[in-house]
């Protein structure tokens, strides 16, 4: 993708899945371990492309698709599966 984040560490995030601060550090949430290997691929291009663009903009999908032209579906799994997955680590 052309891009070097400043740094990329797993940790726990309650209510995301990945995070890409303004000055370029990603988070991945833990707990995606145990989603589908294309769950996990869609969220590390989801947070590679927010350093080129900041926001959820036309342009933002744009290069997602490109590279994930089935993202739609990964994210999907997300939407329906992620609570469960949010879940683990909890007593």
């Amino acid at each position: 993708m052309n891009t070097n984040p400043a740094s990329a560490n797993i940790r726990t995030q309650h209510k995301r899945w990945g995070t890409c601060t303004p000055d370029g550090y990603i988070y991945i949430n833990w707990r995606l371990i145990m989603a589908p290997l294309r769950v996990f691929d869609y969220v590390i291009v989801h947070e590679l492309t927010h350093l080129k663009i900041k926001d959820h903009s036309p342009a933002f999908w744009k290069i997602v698709k490109s590279i994930l032209p089935d993202f739609e579906e990964r994210k999907e799994w997300l939407r329906v599966n992620g609570m469960g997955l949010h879940c683990i680590g909890y007593y």
